[in-house]
């Protein structure tokens, strides 16, 4: 463990009041703080939701307690700016992608380094893993699958908007990512390209899937329509949200996990965040002026992390 002086916060309840949406009320539990010159840069919950991993401008890794709102542990894990961090499903890893064009593969419980993996051809934007599979998104547009049981490159590689966001199937065959105005679907298994969607619309900002694998949420921005539902099947548009105002445009996309309901950031002049009810066709903001470039939900449904990029602090939300 990483021996450096180290200034933590969980001082402070963020400017939010507490909101009822329908059945659900959000309020804030704490901002979560690095040393005052530090920027977070990602912010994940464990699998079981009691703690979550977040990364910053200097290569720093720390494990907070999500229930005591404390750091239990921290690490230096990249030489410069870590960017990208991710739980394994089953809670055992953590990973991470760095500006240094590595990725490091760390034990949860001691943070101890199973795999440094070096040498990529670009700095490491972002990851993902679920089942025996690690995917990231390397600065260069190129895709990089691995298998974990190995920590060896499987398949050919893939191309994807370099501010593409990774979402796994929660059945684990596949993910998608985005390109342009394209969104394809690639087997987890081998990189095979399973199918290729254009929205014909506009290049999203964002994606999430549903719990049961049925809709994809996309982010839009630059377009009268925010949000886009499709159906996974056949890409076929089941429910939209138009913009809010000028330069509208939708980020930090999460499904609930219990409920068909979509967590997301509309940011139309002061930053909303938003719980669109797929079932009651609903849109609440809960929030205001919390701009958020990402959101975790534990499994849960009880919390929810807003963590910007470059930000000093990470917002820890509670759901009743």
């Amino acid at each position: 463990m990483s021996t450096r002086k180290s200034i933590f916060y969980a001082l402070g309840f963020s400017l939010l009041s507490t909101v009822a949406v329908g059945q659900t009320k959000v309020k804030p539990l704490a901002l979560l703080k690095h040393e005052e010159n530090m920027m977070f840069q990602n912010a994940v919950f464990s699998p079981d939701g009691n703690r979550l991993v977040s990364v910053g401008n200097q290569g720093m890794l720390y494990l907070w307690d999500a229930s005591q709102t404390f750091p239990v542990s921290f690490k230096q894990v990249h030489n410069g700016t870590a960017l990208s961090c991710a739980y394994s499903e089953d809670g055992k890893y953590i990973v991470t992608g760095g500006e240094e064009k590595s990725l490091k593969i760390l034990l949860a419980r001691d943070l101890s380094l199973v795999k440094n993996i070096t040498g990529l051809p670009a700095r490491v934007r972002e990851v993902s893993m679920t089942g025996n599979r690690l995917v990231a998104l390397l600065q260069n547009n190129e895709i990089q699958i691995y298998n974990t049981d190995t920590w060896e490159k499987v398949g050919k590689p893939r191309y994807a908007a370099k501010d593409s966001k990774i979402v796994f199937s929660n059945q684990g065959d596949r993910f998608y990512v985005w390109f342009s105005t394209r969104i394809n679907a690639i087997s987890a298994k081998d990189g095979e390209l399973l199918k290729v969607f254009n929205t014909n619309y506009a290049t999203p900002t964002d994606l999430a899937i549903s719990s049961d694998d049925q809709l994809l949420a996309v982010g839009y921005g630059q377009a009268d329509e925010i949000l886009r539902i499709y159906d996974t099947n056949d890409f076929k548009q089941v429910k939209a949200v138009k913009k809010s105002g000028a330069g509208d445009y939708a980020s930090g996309l999460s499904f609930f996990h219990h409920s068909n309901k979509l967590l997301y950031q509309s940011n139309a002049g002061t930053p909303n965040l938003k719980i669109f009810d797929l079932d009651r066709n609903t849109n609440t903001s809960v929030s205001k002026g919390s701009a958020s470039a990402r959101t975790s939900i534990s499994k849960d449904d009880s919390k929810v992390i807003l963590a910007p990029r470059a930000v000093n602090s990470i917002q820890l939300l509670s759901i009743m």
